[in-house]
């Protein structure tokens, strides 16, 4: 049975993608992520292609949600071209390397790592 999440090691940290049980749509999609420093610190974000969003905002316009459609927002989101683990391995590479992490990424002050080891 394929797992619901995947694992990458990086050198600096560990990323967890909680894709489910469904294929990923690289173009049309959004995912879960927790970053995991050596020290045990958790950080979590979404990242979303804009094809996505574009999606969600249309089906909001039928359910009514977020006043119809009108607007999208997300907690800690990062928008990218595709989703696959180079582009999210590149991205959060970069944000470390900028300083910027902290800005986007949200402490998990009372999750602690819930992919098994």
């Amino acid at each position: 049975m394929k797992r619901p999440y995947t694992i990458v090691q990086r050198n600096d940290y560990k990323l967890t993608i909680y894709h489910g049980i469904t294929p990923l749509d690289c173009d049309n999609d959004n995912v879960d992520v927790q970053v995991t420093f050596p020290g045990g610190e958790n950080f979590s974000a979404v990242f979303f292609t804009l094809r996505n969003i574009k999606t969600l905002m249309k089906r909001y316009k039928k359910t009514g949600e977020c006043s119809g459609g009108l607007y999208f927002w997300a907690s800690n989101m990062i928008i990218v071209e595709r989703l696959n683990e180079k582009t999210l391995c590149e991205t959060i590479d970069n944000l470390l390397a900028e300083g910027e992490f902290g800005r986007v990424f949200s402490k998990d002050e009372e999750l602690e790592d819930i992919a098994p080891r």
